[in-house]
């Protein structure tokens, strides 16, 4: 759904998972990079944070503590800032449009 709402949005220049090597060699992948914008964005489901068998065993907190340890790495070895966005963004374009708006992304 995002890609079709950037899409209709007038976004035609992101890159689809996007690969990052962190400080340490780690390979880390976004969702899309708005090379233009220096930002990476970030479709976040609930359910890496809900779905205990997305979670391979980790508590809820310990999954958004790494996902922020993951967010500084990144940030650190590009300069980039990282936007994310949930399901309740992709209800309409207009809507995710708005998320990306609040964070000066446009088209």
């Amino acid at each position: 759904m995002s890609r079709l709402h950037l899409h209709r949005l007038g976004f035609t220049e992101v890159d689809l998972q996007s690969r990052v090597t962190g400080p340490h060699g780690e390979d880390y992948r976004l969702d899309f990079a708005f090379r233009g914008a220096q930002t990476l964005g970030e479709f976040d489901g609930r359910g890496k944070y809900l779905d205990p068998t997305l979670r391979t065993g980790m508590s809820a907190e310990a999954v958004v503590l790494a996902e922020k340890h993951r967010e500084d790495a990144i940030r650190g070895v590009t300069g980039w800032r990282i936007v994310r966005w949930g399901s309740e963004h992709l209800v309409t374009s207009d809507a995710l449009g708005a998320r990306l708006g609040a964070f000066g992304l446009r088209p």
